[in-house]
């Protein structure tokens, strides 16, 4: 006779941190949605420079490109979506204003033309936004050159409070990335395959989430709201990413991956002549950090941040009931995403248990209501089984 497979301690974490991280996505209609304006704006200034042999392209970068799309709370929940406008010049050609402005012209010439979404247009120190009519989400596009030192991904950027160009490569650094947790998503991307009983290949990027692109939307809602009073010294979330990716070592549970990484980071954060470092991995002349010189009170409050990060989320993973990581979930990660998680798993775990109609499908070993023979009676604080095999 079958006996019921109670969940562990370790699997209800996982259920209740993972579905209140997933809260914070961007839904699969509004990624594709965002995706079709990328596309509108790539092909209008591909026909705008067509006579110029300079060209011009447009492609994604940061969270988007990465996974880790986060829903910011200073912005009405609002998603900052990063793209790179890239111009073939040569940088002795044009000067950084002079590149702002020319892509620029060409954005406003974009938003007359009343594309789809019916966006318009604002500056800031380093990009041009777009932002579109009744949509949760803004475009950031950053102009840039290429880099001729660092071939073909590499490009430098405009930046209005800074003489020099700056040098970046988000291509290289989101497959630094993805190598960073590539036998994770290759097994994650592969169950999702299997159970949707299509081809690896044409499963989208989207639709799979490691442990390390959770654990980088989960701190940086934590970030958003540990420094909502304090948005100039708020960490930066390349920074946030970097040292999380660093820290990854690819294996165990979501509760435990996260609060392996919440803990490595700040040592992570290199210190050299007096002044703080937090390198691009994939072009080291990139300090992420480099405007804590300038401001040395974002580096302490980084540091703070990094303390009260690893004590909340140490809270959340505790042994306790359901409700005390309730209530630890809601200062961690908000309101809205703790509530979410109680309702998918108070609910229809715990309640239905309680009830005493939750049993097993003999033949698949999984928990369901009204199958099977019941369980016995179960809290949240059960026995601990973590693993310490790669997902």
């Amino acid at each position: 006779m079958s006996t019921l497979a109670t969940p562990t301690r370790g699997e209800q974490l996982d259920q209740f941190l993972g579905t209140a991280i997933e809260q914070l996505d961007i839904s699969p209609a509004d990624n594709e949605r965002a995706l079709g304006y990328y596309h509108d704006l790539g092909t209008f200034l591909a026909d705008h420079w067509a006579d110029c042999t300079a060209g011009g392209c447009i492609y994604p970068q940061g969270s988007m490109r990465l996974g880790t799309v986060t829903r910011v709370i200073h912005r009405n929940d609002e998603y900052d979506l990063d793209a790179v406008c890239r111009r073939d010049l040569d940088k002795m050609s044009i000067s950084q204003a002079g590149l702002k402005e020319e892509v620029g012209d060409a954005l406003d010439l974009f938003v007359k033309s009343e594309p789809d979404g019916l966006p318009s247009r604002d500056e800031g120190k380093r990009c041009w936004t777009l932002h579109y009519l009744g949509q949760p989400f803004h475009l950031d596009i950053l102009p840039s050159l290429p880099d001729p030192d660092e071939e073909p991904n590499g490009i430098i950027l405009t930046d209005t409070t800074l003489w020099k160009w700056q040098h970046s490569n988000p291509i290289d650094y989101a497959d630094w990335f993805y190598l960073r947790m590539k036998t994770e998503w290759e097994h994650r991307r592969a169950i999702y395959a299997e159970t949707r009983d299509m081809d690896v290949a044409a499963v989208p990027q989207w639709a799979v989430k490691t442990t390390l692109q959770r654990s980088v939307q989960a701190l940086k809602r934590h970030r958003d709201i540990f420094f909502a009073e304090d948005l100039e010294d708020r960490a930066a979330s390349i920074i946030i990413t970097t040292l999380a990716a660093k820290a990854y070592r690819g294996q165990g549970r979501l509760y435990e991956v996260l609060g392996d990484i919440v803990g490595k980071m700040p040592e992570l954060v290199e210190y050299e002549n007096g002044s703080y470092a937090v390198y691009n991995p994939v072009q080291q002349e990139e300090n992420f950090a480099d405007r804590w010189q300038k401001h040395p009170r974002r580096a302490k409050r980084f540091f703070e941040w990094m303390a009260q990060a690893k004590a909340d989320f140490a809270q959340v993973s505790s042994d306790l009931g359901l409700d005390r990581v309730h209530d630890a979930a809601v200062s961690a990660l908000g309101e809205r995403p703790a509530r979410r998680a109680a309702e998918a798993i108070g609910s229809g775990l715990f309640e239905n248990r309680k009830a005493g109609r939750l049993g097993m499908l003999a033949a698949t070993g999984t928990l369901a209501v009204g199958a099977g023979r019941t369980g016995g009676k179960h809290t949240f604080h059960g026995d601990h089984h973590p693993t310490t095999a790669r997902p």
